[in-house]
Order: structure tokens, then C-alpha cells, then sequence
């Protein structure tokens, strides 16, 4: 787990325990939702460059399970149930969100194409203070973003909004493209009376060796969570049962192998030819003996930094 540090010189307001109302606003994402995907680019920055036309738009149910809460750390597990090709349901464990009150350390992607690279970002005491982090990790629980910001409540209105942070290529896209290299994001998360919303400010950046950076566009994204009956979701807890354990040590090992550790750390996604989806996936099936997950992860982690 993260440790927060507090010095013995810290103000009363900057020591004090994270304010119920954060939590509670953090906790109101959990539970069972209708969910809309979409993503749009906006505005071309780079001279030149054309937006891609359309937007990116997918619908599904997921579930929010809290998997871990003590007062200073919340985490939220996100599942998925979509349908495949053949109309038959599918249960896929989707992204986490882990919400750290005064973190001290903030991960920073700075990696490239099959590796992904992290620095580590020390807070002050005071920067921190009255803060939390939220660490989205990828389905692999593998880091995916870190950003950190303060929850607000005024106006009848609960949200939070991040510090701007970068973040590997989506999913939707990394396949797809090789015209930028990794999106900065500022993130807001907004309580509704029905559900919230996931709102992303995303600017597409090209960072390449003997280049000048430059920002290629702007896009827009707006996940909306709306509580409903989720088809399926008691399979769907029911499969987080049976696999939570392994999921759990696989998360150990990623908070030892690089989020806890002092200094910043990389991994591969594959390595001697082997993916480390295609691993994951394996184990998930057919976990293996305890203390066993984390030797066959080590492999892919590179090195400290």
C-alpha cells in the first residue's frame, strides 16, 4: 500500500482525517450502472493535422464494487458485463480507481510502445494537503494514470477535478494510430443524483526524440454512469468472487513492484515472446500456487529507475 508521510510540523487542517463528505462522494460511485462511452475530437491544433471524423461511442453495464476501504484509501473495482458477437454474455474485469487522501507520490507516465515507463512525482506536505490521489489502473492492474485534486462541494454539487496527468494511448486507439505519443488529461468527476459522470479534458501529444513537442488536438470524453439493474450482475459478483483472490495478489505485486517502491520503475508488455495479457489471462483461468503469480510478473519488470 502507498504510505503517507506527515511530518510532526503539519497544521491541524493539514494532519486532520480526510473529510466525510469526500468519502462519501468517492463511496456514491459504487454499485451497479448503464454505462455510455464517448469520445470526440475537437479541436486540430497541429498545423495541418485533420480531425478523425465521428466520435467513439459504446454502451454497457458495469458493477462498482468497493474491494478496499479504510479511512485514508478507498478503492473501486470496475466489472463489466457486455454481450459478444454470438448475443452470449461476457464478464470482464474492466479499470480500478484507488483514491489515496494526501499522497505524497504521484506516478507519471513517461514510457513509449510496449514500454511504460514511470517517474515518481514527490508532493510537498503542503501541496498535498487537503488532496487525494486517484490511481486508475488497466485491466491487468498495471498503472494506467495518477492525477491528484481536490473534492469540492458547493451548490448542491460534489466533484472532483485533477491535476493535468499523462497516460499511455486508450485501448480504442493504440492499435489504430502511431501519430502521437501518449495523452495529457485532466480528469472531473461529478456526483449525480442518478449516478456521475467521468468527464476528460484530453490533449493528443506528440513527444518524440529531435522534434519540438507539440500538441496534435484536442478531444472531448464524457463517461456517464447511470444507476440500473445490471443483466447478469449477480454472475457478475459472483465471478469477482472466485477471482478476487488472485486479482488481490496480483495487485500486491504491482503496488510492490513499483507504486510503493522509492524510485520510479518500468515494465514490458511482453517479454521472450510471451504477452502479458495473454499470462494474465492464463492465470486468471488457472490461478497459480500462492507466491507463485509474483515470480511469473517479474519477469516483465525492467528495473528501477
Amino acid at each position: 500500500m502507498k504510505h503517507l508521510f506527515f511530518a510532526l510540523t503539519l497544521t491541524a487542517v493539514a494532519a486532520a482525517a480526510p473529510p466525510e463528505q469526500d468519502r462519501k462522494a468517492i463511496l456514491a460511485m459504487a454499485g451497479n450502472h448503464a454505462v455510455d462511452f464517448h469520445f470526440q475530437e475537437t479541436v486540430p491544433v497541429a498545423p495541418g493535422y485533420k480531425l478523425k471524423e465521428g466520435s467513439y461511442d459504446e454502451s454497457a453495464h458495469e458493477i462498482v464494487k468497493v474491494v478496499e476501504d479504510s479511512p485514508e484509501r478507498i478503492a473501486l473495482q470496475h466489472i463489466l458485463v457486455v454481450k459478444d458477437k454470438k448475443g452470449e454474455t461476457k464478464i470482464i474485469k474492466h479499470w480500478a480507481q484507488v483514491w489515496t487522501w494526501q499522497d505524497t507520490e504521484i506516478l507519471d507516465y513517461c514510457g513509449e510502445d510496449g514500454v511504460h515507463n514511470w517517474k515518481k512525482v514527490k508532493l510537498s506536505q503542503d501541496e498535498a494537503a487537503g488532496t487525494w490521489s486517484q490511481l486508475v489502473t488497466q485491466v491487468d492492474d498495471t498503472p494506467r494514470y495518477e492525477g491528484y485534486g481536490r473534492w469540492v462541494h458547493k451548490m448542491g454539487e460534489s466533484s472532483w477535478q485533477s491535476s493535468p496527468t499523462r497516460r499511455p494511448l486508450p485501448r480504442r486507439e493504440y492499435t489504430k494510430r502511431d501519430d502521437y505519443d501518449y495523452l495529457l488529461v485532466t480528469n472531473r468527476h461529478t456526483i449525480t443524483p442518478i449516478g456521475w459522470v467521468h468527464f476528460q479534458d484530453n490533449r493528443k501529444i506528440v513527444d518524440r526524440e529531435d522534434e519540438d513537442k507539440q500538441v496534435l488536438c484536442y478531444e472531448e470524453g464524457l463517461n456517464s454512469y447511470v444507476r440500473a439493474e445490471v443483466p447478469q450482475g449477480k454472475a457478475a459478483l459472483d465471478w469477482w468472487a472466485e477471482h478476487g483472490a488472485f486479482w488481490d495478489e496480483v495487485r500486491t505485486f504491482w503496488i510492490s513492484a513499483g507504486e510503493s517502491t522509492e524510485k520510479s520503475f518500468s515494465y514490458t508488455t511482453s517479454k521472450d515472446g510471451e504477452s502479458l495479457s495473454k499470462l494474465m489471462k492464463e492465470m486468471q483461468d488457472n490461478p497459480p500456487e500462492k507466491g507463485q503469480v509474483a515470480e511469473r510478473l517479474q519477469p516483465f519488470v525492467i528495473a528501477d529507475k
